[in-house]
């Protein structure tokens, strides 16, 4: 292509060749013939800019590994928001449907935590495994059934999923339904092979919870399938005595009264099961929590023994946890000092997250007021169907300056003690409560007091 040459932005272009007409007629002088040489020279390198410009504008340059690589996706992202595309995306990109995540669940788990029913579809038909477990223990069956998810219920029955798999509280799927009355879910677990019998770390069966819960109909279902009413738990309770300390109907009392045996007869078998193991030294690796000195302690506080107590004020297996710590703290009084951590697990307990911001509000007050706070919260769990109300009603019980209590309700500091606790909960992985660590030494689950004795006489041998 020619080059052309503008006088101005405005102006027509000229032809080169008009440069030339205007050379002077007496072209063939040494003068007019150098003009014409410089010219033409002027010209050739002015075009062989141009050109090396064009060249250097279509020489094709290689991408840097950065762009020539996109970032891998988030499956965990995707299943969270539910993105189908995505999660199949990151699929055939090589992700693995079994990884799990910092707290150690797996993208099928956490698409059931998240109710994406289609993402959960997706994941078992590309491999996912139903036998997975997150580090609390909990199958993706189990997720299902505390989350009363019926539909997934089936499909995760249809894959051939394990109906007694249970967590570190020992709950099962069927004690699962029965705590959440899931009628039509039990029907399906027990048609699939459920055992009704099997006890949660309480010693409780899925028809005491039933009982407990007044539940007529999952209570008629159990006994059909050859439920045991003589079983009893860790406090000694039978499923008829749990529905006659709840008020239930008479005809319920009158249904389990029938099928109670002489009570000589009544068998403890299901408490002896929660039986501690004995605690080796290399059981698990020692964990140091942070201790924040600006939050309370029960206790000693200079105790060479610490207990940090991971907790849900709404979870029933914490309540018998915080049970079993009172009677640490009796047994080694002075000697043992209680550090609570918070914990609450919003999904199954719509007032954990409440109940935790009032303790610690409350604990910047007065720390008897938040101990105090602590054991009436979990002295009768049921009360928290109140909702906040109820909450303010105990802080006015217990003398809280309600409006410092509002103002640190709200506050950044409050917040963030929490946000610490579940930060370093994800460290260790623990996703279920409760969870105590014992200088180091891990217990996990509502383990009965004796567990926490064979763990600080451990400690003080050595």
């Amino acid at each position: 292509m020619r080059p052309r040459v503008f006088a101005n932005t405005h102006s027509r272009p000229r032809p080169i060749s008009h440069t030339f007409t205007r050379v002077p007629a007496a072209a063939t002088s040494r003068e007019g013939e150098d003009f014409a040489s410089r010219r033409a020279m002027g010209l050739l390198l002015e075009a062989g800019r141009s050109a090396a410009l064009m060249a250097i504008l279509f020489i094709p340059v290689a991408p840097s590994a950065a762009w020539a690589a996109e970032a891998p996706i988030d499956i965990y992202a995707a299943v969270r928001a539910g993105d189908v595309e995505k999660v199949e995306t990151a699929l055939k990109s090589g992700a693995d449907v079994n990884s799990p995540d910092n707290w150690g669940r797996t993208p099928l788990i956490v698409a059931l935590q998240q109710r994406q029913a289609s993402v959960v579809e997706i994941l078992i038909n590309r491999g996912a495994s139903v036998a997975a477990t997150d580090a609390w223990g909990r199958t993706p069956l189990l997720v299902a059934t505390q989350l009363k998810n019926t539909a997934a219920i089936r499909l995760l029955l249809e894959k051939k999923s394990d109906v007694n798999a249970a967590n570190k509280n020992d709950i099962t799927p069927l004690i699962s339904t029965a705590q959440t009355g899931n009628q039509e879910a039990a029907t399906l677990l027990l048609a699939a092979g459920a055992a009704p019998d099997r006890a949660d770390n309480l010693g409780w069966t899925a028809l005491m919870w039933a009982a407990f819960r007044k539940d007529d109909a999952i209570v008629k279902l159990l006994l059909a399938n050859g439920a045991d009413a003589a079983r009893t738990g860790r406090d000694k309770s039978t499923a008829l005595e749990l529905a006659k300390s709840r008020g239930a109907d008479a005809s319920l009392i009158a249904l389990l009264a029938a099928k109670m045996p002489a009570a000589s007869t009544v068998r403890t078998d299901a408490a002896a099961a929660t039986k501690p193991k004995p605690v080796t030294a290399a059981a698990a690796p020692k964990m140091s929590p942070a201790i924040d000195t600006n939050r309370i302690v029960r206790g000693n506080p200079k105790a060479a023994i610490t207990i940090f107590e991971y907790t849900d004020f709404q979870c029933p297996y914490c309540r018998y946890g915080a049970i079993a710590v009172d009677e640490v703290m009796a047994r080694y009084e002075g000697q043992v000092r209680l550090i609570v951590k918070q914990l609450p697990l919003p999904l199954l307990h719509p007032m954990a997250m409440s109940c935790a911001l009032y303790f610690e509000a409350i604990s910047m007050q007065s720390a008897d007021k938040a101990w105090a706070f602590y054991d009436r919260i979990f002295l009768d769990q049921r009360d928290l169907a109140g909702g906040e109300p109820y909450l303010q009603k105990v802080a006015v019980e217990l003398g809280v300056d309600m409006k410092k209590l509002e103002q640190d309700l709200r506050s950044q500091t409050t917040r963030d003690r929490i946000a610490v606790d579940l930060k370093e909960s994800e460290q260790y992985k623990f996703d279920g409560v409760p969870a105590f660590i014992v200088n180091g030494q891990v217990i996990e689950g509502a383990q009965p007091p004796e567990k926490f004795f064979e763990v600080i006489d451990a400690v003080q041998r050595q």
